[in-house]
């Protein structure tokens, strides 16, 4: 589980750092708009899922061990400030697109 949840981690972080390249760019294209459907398609899951990954529940059956990364391999800060780090990343691509977007009304 911990290797999946690492795999599926690896992903969404591509996806997240393609989108705000892309972004910064200015590239709005394919690989944009599918890095923000997959990013969205987590958004769902994690708010649907109060704000965790469904897999931490799935992984907490199978161990006692509640530090924060103890369903994923990353560093325990990472792990503890995943959510947070990257939501701010999707806030600031959100922000320079619509920086983008104006600056192209002018």
């Amino acid at each position: 589980l911990k290797i999946t949840h690492t795999a599926i981690w690896a992903i969404m972080t591509t996806a997240n750092f393609t989108a705000f390249y892309l972004a910064f760019v200015g590239r709005l294209n394919t690989w944009f708009f599918l890095s923000v459907a997959l990013l969205g398609c987590e958004i769902v899951v994690i708010i649907a899922n109060s704000w965790h990954c469904p897999l931490t529940e799935v992984t907490a059956k199978y161990t006692l061990d509640r530090k924060a990364n103890f369903d994923i391999y990353l560093p325990e800060w990472l792990a503890r400030n995943n959510i947070k780090i990257f939501s701010v990343l999707m806030t600031v691509e959100a922000i320079i697109v619509l920086f983008h977007r104006f600056a192209r009304t002018l």
